[in-house]
């Protein structure tokens, strides 16, 4: 996982959203070149896990400006740039916002930091969106293996 974080970079300052897929993906406008982006280190529950699903994509929704900044750390099998997604305006990162209101779970297998666990710990330990109550909806990828 080192070599990715030494591959991390900024695509630009600022990216034009067009709109935002469930879940985890967003697509974006780069100076006129458009790209799908898959949320770093974050897993959400698929929209056919409701009503968790359609909660996080929500959220999502409502946290992301018109305008964002990506560092990318990789692209993935399906050719979507794997990248934090930051507001510009605040400085906040998203992904990590979508841990911290229990709306995502961290992607162990991706994520090496351990602030993003600490932020999910305590998402888990008072009890909000995925975290409230016990399900499938807490693992999305053991979901979408079974």
């Amino acid at each position: 996982m080192a070599a990715a974080h030494r591959r991390q970079r900024r695509l630009s300052s600022r990216q034009h959203l067009r709109w935002q897929h469930p879940g985890s993906t967003l697509s974006a406008t780069c100076s006129g070149l458009k790209l799908k982006v898959r949320l770093y280190c974050i897993d959400t529950p698929e929209m056919q896990q409701r009503p968790w699903g359609t909660e996080s994509g929500d959220y999502l929704r409502r946290i992301t400006p018109r305008v964002v900044s990506l560092r990318i750390h990789d692209t993935d099998r399906y050719g979507r740039k794997v990248a934090e997604v930051i507001d510009p305006t605040s400085g906040t990162v998203l992904n990590r916002a979508m841990v911290e209101a229990g709306q995502a779970a961290v992607y162990q297998r991706y994520c090496p930091d351990p602030s993003d666990r600490q932020a999910e710990a305590g998402a888990k330990a008072a009890r909000i969106g995925i975290w409230s109550q016990p399900g499938d909806h807490q693992r999305p990828r053991d979901w979408r293996n079974r």
